[in-house]
């Protein structure tokens, strides 16, 4: 399902229902994982947690300026996709939060500008933010 974002505004507040709606979902499950890739579309969707709930993984993210430093899932899910994009057109769009529970702020799309692969733990990115 392609995701659209012509209605999506940087700077402004989504909840994850607010954007499976606005998406044609059924649910927000279908956008819960922290890196999101719809099927048939261009779009890699990222969702950082900061302050990530005590019972969840503790990946460490940090948004420092206009620098998103992150680790990948531990699956790695998406790195070969996420290396790519600049050459495959694949867009990559980020939606961050300080605080587990609280609507995501959207970011725009994001540029990936270094990745450290790493097999036994999960990789470490950092995207150039607009």
């Amino acid at each position: 399902m392609p995701v659209n974002f012509k209605s999506i505004k940087p700077g402004t507040a989504y909840s994850r229902n607010d954007l499976a709606t606005m998406w044609g979902y059924k649910s927000f499950h279908a956008i819960a994982r922290g890196i999101v890739t719809p099927q048939g579309d261009n779009k890699i969707v990222i969702f950082i947690t900061e302050e990530k709930q005590s019972s969840s993984r503790q990946y460490a993210d940090h948004l420092a300026g206009n620098v998103l430093k992150t680790e990948g899932p531990d699956d790695h899910f998406a790195e070969d996709r996420i290396s790519a994009a600049e050459t495959t057109g694949d867009e990559i769009h980020l939606f961050h939060r300080m605080r587990h529970h609280m609507d995501f702020y959207y970011l725009g799309q994001v540029k990936l500008i270094r990745l450290e692969r790493r097999t036994k733990a999960p990789s470490y990115f950092e995207y150039a933010v607009s």
